[in-house]
């Protein structure tokens, strides 16, 4: 069977038909043409979206600023009929990702204006690079301030104790970071001290970690020491 499609324009159409039967014992009973429906061929380019399934394990998120999709669009060939409205979506299970995040090809599917998939498609290309950085939560926690000194006192003197306030303020930051930290700060110098030390320091926290408070009071305590006898003064 032949079909004639030289008349045949976009839309429904009539297409005539014939059928060879070379056996003159067989009776064929055919009808003289069928319908068709025909659509134009055509084009459109496509902004990749990402489709993204269930969410990330507690205590993670996406850094979605770094998030990208190589290349950006695609090109479509279809039905001209079947092209409007179509979104071009690769789908991401956030689930099974890496806990660092992705740099991998995924397939490009094309779904309608009804979010369903549109198989008379023809996507170039089939692939694009997906990429997608996922960061540990940050937390807040109380953690200790800690103190150095350095130098000595003068000579026949001592350090007999030193406080630091706060002892401990609010550091923000990667719990993985944040264990057991401790806040460093600004060296306090006692060289040739004969009495008490007062300094205002600065809190120091590593790169990533946030402190609710920026500085700290040291008091260095400083007093004779028993049995020597301490330097004259100046």
């Amino acid at each position: 069977m032949t079909g004639n499609f030289s008349s045949v324009k976009v839309g429904r159409a009539d297409v005539p038909i014939r059928v060879d039967n070379p056996d003159p014992n067989v009776t064929i009973d055919a009808p003289s043409s069928v319908g068709v429906t025909v659509d134009e061929l055509a084009s459109s380019t496509q902004t990749v979206s990402i489709e993204r399934v269930h969410a990330l394990p507690s205590g993670f998120h996406e850094q979605t600023s770094a998030t990208t999709v190589t290349p950006a669009s695609v090109r479509v060939d279809g039905p001209k009929s079947k092209l409007t409205g179509i979104q071009a979506v690769v789908q991401v299970d956030l689930a099974d990702l890496p806990q660092t995040g992705i740099n991998s090809p995924y397939l490009v599917v094309i779904r309608d204006a009804n979010k369903k998939l549109v198989p008379q498609m023809t996507v170039t290309p089939a692939q694009v690079t997906v990429k997608m950085v996922i960061q540990a939560d940050a937390v807040t926690e109380p953690r200790p301030v800690g103190w150095t000194l350095t130098g000595q006192p003068a000579a026949g003197y001592r350090v007999t104790n030193v406080q630091i306030a706060p002892l401990e303020v609010q550091a923000t930051g990667l719990q993985s970071v944040l264990s057991a930290l401790l806040l460093a700060t600004d060296p306090v110098d006692i060289t040739n001290a004969k009495s008490d030390v007062v300094r205002t320091v600065t809190i120091r926290p590593p790169a990533g970690v946030e402190v609710s408070q920026k500085t700290a009071t040291v008091h260095v305590f400083i007093s004779a020491a028993p049995g020597v006898s301490p330097s004259p003064g100046p």
